[in-house]
């Protein structure tokens, strides 16, 4: 599937195929807010689409002072299971790291053991838990960090 920047005008597509229990203005906002991060470069904002451009998965970065947190990863509830997730957080941390980003945050809800399964796959180690309002309301979410040691650092 091909990977391009998010754009305001993914707002309908995605909260039809990914989000649809959330509001058209919701998704629209963490697009505004999206896209204004990559245009301040602090942060990157990228879908996965099908072969008629349309987005059929979103996930995003915003660069905090120790780190990118990547946020709202999603997939349609079709693809789920073939690697797209996978695929999306790689990318993610590939950009960020050609940024110069070498830490990175992650969190999913507890009662989310498949996110949570994929993070810890792809290196990301349990950090903290917190408390946030999320979506069905306040529930318990862990973080999981990734550090990356550059080679060159580790030498001397």
């Amino acid at each position: 599937m091909p990977i391009r920047f998010a754009r305001l005008t993914d707002a309908d597509p995605l909260r039809d195929r990914c989000w649809p229990n959330r509001t058209f203005m919701t998704v629209y906002s963490l697009l505004a807010r999206s896209v204004r991060n990559m245009t301040d470069a602090r942060g990157l904002a990228l879908v996965l689409t099908d072969a008629q451009d349309t987005p059929m998965a979103f996930g995003q970065y915003t660069v905090w002072p120790t780190c990118a947190e990547i946020s709202d990863l999603v997939v349609a509830e079709p693809l789920r299971g073939q690697g797209l997730g996978t695929i999306l957080i790689q990318e993610l941390v590939y950009r960020a790291r050609q940024q110069g980003i070498t830490a990175f945050e992650i969190g999913a809800a507890l009662d989310n053991p498949r996110a949570l399964d994929l993070y810890r796959h792809l290196g990301f180690e349990d950090s903290h838990t917190l408390v946030l309002s999320l979506d069905r309301g306040r529930e318990k979410v862990q973080f999981l960090r990734l550090d990356i040691v550059e080679a060159d650092s580790r030498e001397g």
